[in-house]
């Protein structure tokens, strides 16, 4: 990426991770006065109704994905009316879909009794359903105007407003809950704040892209404009693939619910919510470098494209080894004063997230040049495969192993189905075989466990649990983990080339 594709990616991840690390606050706020005044039965219900959602949930089925591709090349070019056609097709499609979405999610109420085990009577846990359900669909109404920003590189603009919107949103929260103390108006609250944020960002979008305004002048003879049958191509593709990714990460909690109980969720979820923000900010990082690369291979150039794959794989994977020790060396210090201590699981359980989460890590840089260069229909089915091998898996390791086998079946899916296979389909486009890329992941997790393990029965030698002992065993963590980064990656070419973009973008920030 040049300077200005840098430069705009920086501003973007930085508005980003301030926007998450100060909703990540407000939320671990907000969530830690939940726990303590509605308890693990209200915590397991938002945790499951918030993963069924997700399944059904239009963000989750990467339609945005596969629309910002096509909007790289006619912004590169300035094509207003071209712009213009994609958000009207971009608008009917996403139309089509949230009637869909509605429908289906309606459909699954009267299944609800068989899914939701808990002492709550069922005008709550219909109702609360409903209020998620009209959260979800309330989300999507104006994404495609919205997505210009995004595929433009001006995601900032977006992180700005959700930083203000969701920070007014946590505190209406928190003061509802020590004032009131009930979920209904919590609920409420979020719904009214997802409306709110979404017409502002529409008004956003029409002032920095006035021509959106209306629809197209376009003709059916216009060839400027999409191929509306790859499109759709395309769009069922990567809905075949999302939809079975999300029932790969969404569908534990619904799995837990049925096998163990409601109340359980809410144990794990404790678990998932930690690492999903850490995952929330990796997901800052790869949306906001994303667009670049998307620019970036419209140029042609595989073998930089590859270069800079490379660099982003190396990154992905030091983020990943640093959080994946500190998670394993204090989360189970930290779950009993925060929460309380009959809220600690087993440390199985621990492993298990942090294989998934790792994993994640290890293929977040596979999904962001997937989407990038546009290769959708090549991987739609193996994603199928992999959701119903983490059902069966999911069912027979739960029985096994409890919990942490319902979560350790969703790493093992994977990296028998998409991991190897996604990377095959990449590395065909750069020319590569896919033992080189097979070979580097070995190598990146062999770095993590190195880093891992030691730093694990270090921090084991401090036996106090209280917030000076945590403090002090996280800063073990993150030195041994930069030393073992230091010493592994240090010398390497993607890390030097990480290390000079990051400090030529602060130095030209720095000018201006």
């Amino acid at each position: 990426m040049d300077n200005g594709r840098s430069a705009k990616s920086v501003r973007n991840v930085a508005t980003g991770l301030v926007n998450k690390i100060s909703m990540m606050v407000l939320a671990f706020a907000t969530r830690t006065i939940f726990i303590r005044l509605l308890g693990a039965e209200y915590t397991g219900i938002s945790s499951l109704y918030t993963n069924i959602l997700s399944v059904l949930s239009l963000a989750e089925m990467g339609m945005g994905n596969v629309l910002m591709f096509y909007l790289y090349g006619a912004l590169k070019d300035n094509d207003e009316e071209r712009i213009k056609g994609l958000v009207d097709e971009f608008r009917k499609i996403y139309l089509t879909i949230i009637l869909i979405v509605f429908a289906v999610g309606i459909a699954i109420i009267p299944f609800l009794r068989y899914i939701v085990h808990s002492s709550l009577n069922s005008k709550e846990i219909v109702g609360y359903y409903v209020l998620y359900l009209i959260n979800s669909v309330s989300s999507y109404f104006v994404v495609y105007r919205t997505m210009v920003l995004s595929a433009d590189q001006k995601s900032y603009i977006s992180n700005v407003v959700n930083t203000v919107s969701t920070s007014l949103m946590y505190i209406f929260q928190i003061v509802y809950l020590l004032l009131i103390g009930d979920f209904w108006g919590y609920l409420a609250i979020q719904v009214l704040h997802t409306i709110g944020a979404n017409l502002v960002l529409n008004q956003i979008s029409l002032k920095h892209y006035p021509y959106l305004r209306g629809k197209s002048g376009k003709t059916k003879n216009d060839k400027r404009q999409v191929n509306q049958r790859e499109l759709f191509k395309n769009i069922k593709a990567t809905f075949l693939f999302k939809i079975s990714d999300t029932i790969l990460d969404q569908t534990d909690s619904i799995i837990i619910s049925v096998m163990f109980g409601t109340v359980v969720v809410g144990y794990y979820s404790n678990y998932y919510m930690l690492i999903s923000y850490i995952v929330a900010i990796a997901g800052i990082i790869a949306n906001g470098l994303v667009a670049s690369f998307g620019n970036l291979n419209t140029e042609g150039d595989m073998e930089h494209s590859y270069e800079m794959f490379r660099v982003a794989l190396t990154a992905f994977s030091i983020f990943g080894t640093i959080c994946t020790t500190c998670y394993a060396c204090i989360v189970q210090d930290f779950i009993p004063i925060w929460v309380g201590s009959q809220y600690v699981m087993p440390y199985g359980l621990v492993i298990a997230v942090l294989a998934v989460f790792y994993l994640r890590m290890a293929t977040n840089t596979m999904w962001m040049y997937r989407s990038a260069m546009g290769i959708f229909q090549e991987a739609q089915y193996i994603n199928i495969v992999a959701a119903g091998l983490n059902i069966l898996l999911s069912i027979v390791l739960g029985k096994l192993m409890d919990v942490a086998g319902v979560i350790v079946a969703t790493a093992v899916s994977r990296i028998l189905t998409s991991f190897w296979y996604e990377g095959k389909v990449v590395f065909k486009r750069f020319g590569k075989p896919v033992r080189i890329y097979l070979l580097l992941q070995i190598k990146n997790f062999a770095i993590c466990a190195a880093s891992v393990f030691p730093a694990y029965v270090l921090c084991g030698i401090l036996k106090g649990s209280s917030a000076l002992y945590i403090g002090l065993k996280l800063l073990i963590a993150v030195a041994f983990s930069c030393l073992v980064v230091f010493i592994t990656y240090g010398r390497t070419k993607e890390y030097r080339t990480m290390k000079s973009k990051i400090l030529n973008v602060l130095h030209h920030r720095a000018k201006a």
